[in-house]
């Protein structure tokens, strides 16, 4: 699936793709506040709340979206469809506090932010936090209580009570058919909106995108210089996926198979694989943990086997942010990502002839279901507390940045200028190679991620459409989802670095797996008892 086509991924994909932001920790300022939230849970808004979905219709698409979260299709550019009512009438200035990086060129001179100001009405300004620093300068910032208007939040200890404290609940606004009067939130689907509600209200504006897994995706190429003709080899089981890796690893030759973190990325896929709980399950009412199940253990033997087989790059645990350039340089041959980078491979790097490996139960029997992931970006934008009109021109500029694919006020907003950022070929949107970044307000409820759009890829997007259609009507959901734990975001965080380091010693081979028994054992007794105490009471109060 295509976000934007783009020139640097390592630059532009962090602003577009969805990089994830993780962030714990205690805010300043906030503790000892009346609000929502006070017992340490929170549940999602009901059926009756959240907002309707009212798809745009003026761009039809080749392939109509699909249940369960699978996206529509387009293989061209539809003829864009001007919306009413832009550039938006004159209003106040307003801050903005996103993810992502200061732009290379300067508003002040760069044409795409001038665009920008334009079509919402105003100047604006964005202060920006990377991956890395995001959590702090959110941290620092509601401190202070000099809050800017449009907000990004995380998950952080008494977000309730933030929430309550400072941001607008849009739910009287936005609930239900109110949405309508803003068609670009309006299509934005039912489960996207769940990401940005909490106690039953909605607190904000979440960015679209299918719930779908994390894909192994193979460079063609490479795979072909290996003595493997097929960029996309059938596995019937764990052990043809172990035997892929060796046979793309020489390390004679400096060749492996893949670089990974290997916790974050490669046991996520042998979790797939050997089918553990999407992080939390709920049987017969209570929550259990993928941590307590045996499958984990699988988990970490068969990952714990890779590794020490030689078959990851050897730095991947000393320095795992390199894996897109080993991939990129043809060290190794495969590639662990989110779903949208796959299509943004496919358009960008034709040469690579991108391929797919879809992951089969660890046992066989067909392809592992998906661990299905949040349907959109969980990092939701939500408004400081305003009068009705300041919150009305606030969202009036998010239905610009959601304006609907299909239409030019999404090339004004996802593409920026053409001529400038891109040109038209062939009827669609092709990115200048090195020209100046769109302002990174995408999480405002962006479309680029809502549909499958790979421009003369056909073939690409049919194979990116039919995975899904494979994998996630029988994926696994996390049962957390939409939930609030306030040990989750305050506490679990110091155990699970514990965690996290043992199970690093245990796939290279310094620690014994008799070890893991004793470490979950503390995990429960210290955090993962009471978080599934939480979250079983969340769902209890949501019916």
């Amino acid at each position: 699936m295509s976000s934007l086509p783009t020139t640097s991924i390592t630059r532009r994909g962090l602003l577009t793709a969805g990089v994830g932001v993780g962030a714990v920790g205690l805010l300043a300022g906030c503790a000892g506040e009346t609000g929502a939230g006070a017992e340490g849970v929170g549940i999602p808004a009901s059926e009756a709340v959240v907002p309707d979905f009212i798809p745009y219709d003026g761009a039809p698409p080749d392939r109509e979206a699909g249940p369960g979260g699978i996206p529509p299709v387009y293989y061209n550019y539809p003829e864009p469809v001007v919306r009413d009512g832009y550039p938006l009438p004159a209003g106040e200035t307003f801050t903005a506090l996103m993810q992502g990086l200061p732009p290379t060129v300067t508003p002040k001179q760069n044409q795409n932010y001038a665009l920008a100001y334009e079509q919402v009405g105003t100047p604006f300004d964005i202060i920006y936090g990377t991956y890395t620093d995001y959590k702090d300068k959110f941290q620092v910032t509601m401190a202070s209580g000099d809050l800017p208007d449009m907000c990004m939040i995380i998950k952080v200890a008494q977000l309730p009570r933030l929430l309550d404290k400072h941001f607008a609940d849009l739910t009287d606004i936005l609930g239900g058919d109110g949405v309508a009067q803003y068609p670009g939130l309006a299509n934005i689907p039912t489960e996207t909106w769940r990401l940005a509600t909490l106690n039953g209200r909605i607190w904000g504006i979440a960015k679209p995108s299918p719930p779908a897994a994390y894909t192994l995706n193979s460079r063609g190429d490479i795979l072909a210089e290996r003595g493997i003709s097929d960029p996309s080899p059938q596995l019937r089981d764990g052990a043809d996926f172990v035997d892929l890796l060796k046979e793309l690893t020489n390390r004679d030759k400096n060749e492996f198979a893949m670089g990974a973190d290997p916790l974050g990325w490669l046991m996520a896929i042998v979790k797939q694989m050997i089918g553990t709980p999407n992080n939390w399950a709920q049987e017969d009412g209570r929550f259990v943990h993928e941590l307590e199940t045996e499958q984990y253990k699988d988990v970490l033997a068969e990952t714990a086997k890779i590794i020490q087989a030689g078959y990851l790059h050897p730095n991947s645990f000393s320095d795992p942010g390199q894996n897109r350039v080993w991939y990129s340089s043809g060290v190794t041959g495969l590639y662990i990502q989110s779903f949208s980078g796959w299509g943004l491979d496919a358009r960008n790097e034709p040469d690579w002839n991108v391929g797919n490996i879809e992951l089969p139960r660890w046992e066989g029997g067909g392809p592992a279901p998906a661990r299905k992931t949040p349907p959109g970006y969980s990092a939701f934008v939500a408004f400081k507390k305003a009068d009705d009109a300041r919150l009305h021109q606030l969202l009036q500029i998010a239905d610009w940045v959601a304006s609907p694919f299909g239409t030019q006020q999404f090339l004004d907003a996802s593409y920026g200028v053409e001529g400038y950022s891109y040109r038209m070929k062939d009827g669609n949107p092709v990115t200048i190679p090195d020209s100046p970044e769109v302002l990174a307000m995408s999480y405002a409820g962006g479309n680029a991620n809502a549909v499958l759009f790979t421009p003369g890829e056909k073939e690409s997007v049919d194979a990116q459409r039919e995975h899904l259609e494979r994998t996630l009507p029988d994926g696994r959901d996390d049962a957390s989802l939409g939930l609030y734990s306030e040990t989750a975001v305050s506490k679990a965080p110091t155990m699970s670095s514990a965690l996290n380091d043992l199970q690093r010693e245990i796939l290279q081979g310094t620690k014994p797996m008799s070890e893991w028994d004793d470490m979950v054992k503390r995990w429960k007794d210290q955090v993962g008892a009471k978080m599934a105490a939480e979250f079983e009471e969340a769902a209890d109060a949501a019916g």
